[in-house]
């Protein structure tokens, strides 16, 4: 069986489209960049420890970024 997937030739990107798209998530991957760089990211060990935690008789206060 062929389990590929295929695009609606109607709702299909067209290359202006595609041009738009990638450019914009370039600029969010930057934005996103600039952010780990100056400290405003949570580390995922963290973030795992804190939801294993929920639920339990001891919760971890909610990990919070360098902001």
């Amino acid at each position: 069986m062929d389990t590929t997937p295929r695009l609606d030739e109607a709702n299909a990107e067209t290359a202006p489209q595609k041009r738009r798209r990638l450019s914009s998530e370039a600029k969010l991957i930057a934005e996103a960049d600039a952010e780990i760089a100056a400290g405003l990211a949570v580390d995922e060990a963290e973030v795992d420890a804190w939801i294993d935690s929920l639920g339990t008789e001891r919760e971890f206060p909610k990990p919070a970024s360098g902001r």
